[in-house]
């Protein structure tokens, strides 16, 4: 009986200090001595934008205008290199048609054309190597970003101990369980900003950040998460890691939950992945940001099992006390899992949210038997957006 007891007050401790304990300290800290960040307006670095495209005929092209015309709104001279990663569609032909047609102006377009398709990390390394830019701003293809987010963004680097930049991925807003994933997310954001006041945050948003040049490492190919992996290897030359509010990119959450399920999973395959690619990243002497590091993606793996121990262990004891906890965790999932039929989710908030943390978990169990089969890159598929599934309260939908 006392180590069942001691199973479930650990595993107890483990989900408050994940989910609270930790974001209060941070949160804390930020506040007590955050660390400011010396930005300078009108900082102008040679710039290259890198697109990472497999097969995005449909959003390629505005795209890259999008991305031509937000350089030359900040005054900054680069270029847009489009990774064309093995593409058999027509993504080569409509960057190719743009290519030639803007000798005159300070922003280039510039192809890289991969023979086969072999990742999205092997597409950044290869785009790294050729980028000319001091800096390197990295996106998706799908999302749209607002005019002034560049210059944001390059503020930043007029700090010298600033390595890396992320900014603000606004999501538009769902009903039921999307709706309690989208507030995940702006909790996630939360915390991310205060690890970046206290030092540095832990991974980037892939969709909208920012290297220096040099710091830019090769990404080892089928990489899952190259947007922790080439971050931490940035904390870990003793460069921060930031998180700039102002620098607004917009996108929206996949029409169905098991697409994000399926995301999810993928992703937290890839923190296995990497934990496993990158064993430094848990030691203090080689990660300047191990602690933050530990407790915002490690312990996240742990929790769901955590949250099973707690459950079991609570029924086996007895006793009233345990017997009340056991109850309350009955309940709690009951209402999660009543959450997942879309039209109680949709109409009962605290059911919507508990379905989402039950989703969120679900998949951090599930990544683990997926990682360890060797099924990751089986994970995940390819998604399309529709936007009829959420209506935009954050900003203009994304493509």
């Amino acid at each position: 009986m006392p180590v069942l007891v001691a199973i479930f007050w650990i595993s107890a401790a483990i989900v408050a200090y994940t989910y609270v304990i930790y974001p209060l300290l941070m949160g804390f800290l930020a506040w007590i001595r955050p660390k400011a960040i010396r930005r300078t307006e009108g900082f102008r670095p040679h710039t290259t934008v890198l697109l990472a495209a497999f097969n995005e005929e449909a959003t390629i092209g505005r795209r890259v205008s999008e991305f031509v015309r937000l350089l030359e709104h900040s005054k900054v001279t680069g270029e847009v290199m489009v990774v064309s990663d093995g593409s058999t569609d027509r993504t080569v032909s409509i960057v190719e048609a743009m290519v030639g047609g803007r000798r005159d102006s300070a922003v280039s377009v510039c192809l890289v054309e991969l023979p086969v398709n072999r990742g999205k990390a092997l597409a950044l390394t290869e785009g790294g190597k050729q980028a000319q830019g001091e800096i390197i701003v990295l996106a998706d293809a799908r999302q749209t970003w607002a005019e002034d987010a560049i210059t944001k963004i390059l503020e930043n680097f007029a700090d010298p101990d600033v390595g890396a930049v992320t900014g603000e991925l606004m999501i538009e807003s769902a009903p039921g369980v999307l709706a309690g994933i989208g507030l995940y997310w702006k909790f996630e954001k939360w915390l991310r900003l205060r690890e970046s006041r206290v030092h540095s945050m832990v991974g980037v948003t892939g969709a909208v950040c920012a290297v220096r040049r040099d710091l830019f490492r090769p990404i080892p190919e089928g990489t899952i998460t190259d947007d922790l992996y080439w971050p931490l290897l940035v904390a870990m030359q003793g460069r921060r890691v930031v998180f700039d509010p102002r620098a607004v990119a917009y996108d929206r959450l996949p029409d169905k939950v098991h697409d994000e399920f399926r995301r999810k999973v993928r992703t937290l395959c890839g923190n296995f992945q990497l934990i496993a690619r990158l064993p430094g990243t848990v030691l203090p002497w080689r990660n300047p940001i191990w602690f933050a590091f530990i407790s915002h993606k490690p312990l996240r793996l742990v929790v769901p099992w955590a949250l099973i121990a707690m459950f079991f262990s609570s029924l086996a004891i007895g006793g009233a006390f345990y017997a009340t906890l056991f109850t309350i965790q009955l309940i709690g999932y009951s209402i999660a899992v009543s959450g997942l039929y879309d039209p109680i989710g949709k109409k009962m908030r605290l059911a919507g949210t508990g379905a989402s943390f039950l989703v969120l978990n679900a998949a951090a169990w599930m990544s683990f038997w997926v990682w360890i089969s060797g099924n990751s890159s089986k994970s995940w598929r390819k998604v399309k957006y529709h936007t009829h599934a959420a209506t935009a309260t954050v900003g203009p939908p994304g493509p």
